[in-house]
């Protein structure tokens, strides 16, 4: 942990270091674990048996098991705290009862609230954290007599501001009347596309990450932002389209055809209406456009097509290659996939571009 302001923020920057899928996966795993306390908080509250309990402890030790192992020190020993406080339920040393389920929750919620804003700001609150901190230590170190309740309602409006004797918490509301910024909301849409399909996990990612390094590899023709708004969106165009048509396996009609081909213009439109995105806009406009001219929407060739759109071109041939599809119940090699790619150069792609691709995926190729 390294920390910016002693009083008020701190970062992890092990963990903001860290490759977006894995971040990605630990804000599904995360999300899982604070649902799952949820469902046994209130299956416990309906007096529902021991199971609940073992469970419930099951995503508490999860959870702390996934902090500790990318990074989230700060969090680790403020989660043990609260794993043992259930621990004690769950080897029957004390009962269960309502104040206790709703501190778990309200902790849970804290820290899961506290996670994402350090996820999308790069900072969080030390003064939240460390405050959740110290009352979770002392519960579970001095929680003692016959005051136990009111020792755990007092901490839940402590840290919550929620009135002892509400009989039940309600859950912070995760819709907030303030927009995103824009990459975190075209990033939500690039992965609710990816969702869509079972052979597109992680494709928006991947996307990215190599646009970014075949841009780096050519010496930056595009503005790297740019390139990164054009990556995350060039596919969102696909979720407009009919299910029966994005999934459907065998060939398309020349209308089913058509609708596909519209979300390139569905996806630049998105980018011109969120403004200041007009080069990204460009480039998704042109992804499907063809080297040699007989591509769409606009039939440009050569240098009429955005360099952008000429990358993306590449990159999105690559990585459908490379993804297990519904026609295709297997994945292709990297080396598969750019002897491809390197067959259509000058026909569908950049040759420039193509011998610079190669030494993309070579690199990658020698890493892994």
């Amino acid at each position: 942990m390294s920390t910016l302001d002693n009083s008020s923020t701190f970062t992890c920057s092990e963990f903001l270091a860290m490759e977006r899928t894995i971040i990605a996966d630990f804000v599904v795993c995360m999300r899982d674990c604070c649902e799952e306390t949820e469902t046994c908080v209130a299956a416990l509250n309906r007096d529902n048996g021991s199971e609940y309990v073992h469970r419930l402890f099951r995503a508490l030790h999860s959870l702390k098991g996934n902090c500790q192992m990318v990074g989230l020190t700060p969090f680790t020993q403020l989660l043990h705290h609260v794993e043992e406080i259930v621990a004690r339920v769950r080897s029957t040393q004390e009962p269960y009862f309502r104040e206790l389920g709703d501190f778990l929750l309200i902790a849970t919620y804290e820290v899961e609230d506290l996670l994402n804003d350090l996820i999308l700001n790069g900072v969080t609150s030390e003064s939240r954290r460390k405050k959740l901190f110290d009352v979770c230590e002392s519960l579970q170190k001095n929680v003692i007599g016959t005051d136990k309740k009111k020792q755990f309602s007092d901490a839940n409006v402590f840290i919550g501001g929620r009135a002892a004797a509400n009989s039940s918490v309600q859950k912070t509301p995760k819709i907030q009347l303030e927009l995103p910024s824009d990459i975190e909301l075209m990033r939500k849409m690039s992965l609710h596309i990816d969702n869509l399909s079972i052979y597109r996990k992680n494709r928006s990612d991947q996307v990215v990450q190599m646009a970014e390094l075949l841009n780096e590899a050519l010496g930056f023709p595009v503005d790297k932002e740019q390139l990164n708004a054009a990556s995350l969106m060039h596919d969102v165009g696909m979720s407009f389209i009919p299910h029966n048509i994005f999934n459907k396996e065998g060939v398309l009609s020349k209308e089913e055809l058509r609708k596909i081909q519209e979300h390139v213009v569905t996806g630049s439109q998105l980018l011109l209406r969120f403004g200041d995105w007009d080069e990204a806009a460009r480039m998704v406009l042109d992804h499907h456009e063809r080297f040699d001219g007989s591509g769409y929407p606009n039939a440009l060739a050569g240098e009429q097509i955005h360099p952008g759109g000429r990358m993306l071109s590449i990159i999105d041939t690559f990585c459908s290659i490379t993804n297990e599809r519904s026609d295709r119940s297997y994945k292709k090699s990297l080396l598969s996939a750019i002897s491809e790619i390197n067959a259509n150069s000058a026909i569908q792609f950049d040759p420039a571009m193509v011998s610079s691709f190669n030494e993309v995926v070579r690199k990658i190729m020698m890493k892994q």
